[in-house]
């Protein structure tokens, strides 16, 4: 005879569920916009960025306001 454990479809049905409520969640426009303006400004200038060292350095060198710190 054939038995389905329960647990199992539960915890199936638990990820469909959260893979479906995902999917469907949208941003907000202040969201949208920025990610917008980042996509274009790739776009344009797609050779303009920063290596993953020089951001750490970028920000660690710098207040969160962009004030140099001494050092």
């Amino acid at each position: 005879m054939f038995s389905i454990d329960r647990e199992s479809i539960i915890d199936t049905l638990e990820r469909v569920l959260k893979r479906e409520k995902e999917e469907h969640q949208e941003i907000s426009m202040e969201h949208k916009k920025e990610l917008d303006n980042r996509l274009e400004s790739y776009k344009n200038n797609p050779n303009d960025v920063l290596d993953w060292k020089d951001r750490v350095k970028l920000d660690f060198s710098t207040t969160p306001s962009g004030v140099p710190l001494k050092g």
